[in-house]
């Protein structure tokens, strides 16, 4: 399975794994932050670790995309909604 996460420099999030690449579910970045703080989901970086330091979202982890597929199953065992994004 290949993930693409894109956008969240623009409105949305790519929401995993209900959608991968360019077919990918996105939601609007209020949505995903109201997600987040109800327990719902869990927000992942995937920049660089670089990127990440220079800011990101409160709370989120970093798993560069390189490294999700890898991780597929530690994601999932958070138990909660993944919402990736960049930017």
């Amino acid at each position: 399975m290949v993930v693409l996460a894109l956008c969240l420099a623009s409105p949305g999030c790519v929401v995993w794994p209900e959608g991968a690449g360019p077919g990918a579910s996105s939601m609007p970045l209020a949505e995903a932050l109201q997600r987040r703080d109800r327990g719902e989901a869990v927000l992942i970086d995937v920049r660089s670790p670089q990127a990440y330091a220079e800011g990101h979202l409160p709370g989120a982890l970093n798993i560069t995309s390189s490294e999700i597929e890898g991780r597929a199953a530690e994601i999932r065992r958070l138990s909660r909604l993944p919402i990736l994004y960049c930017g």
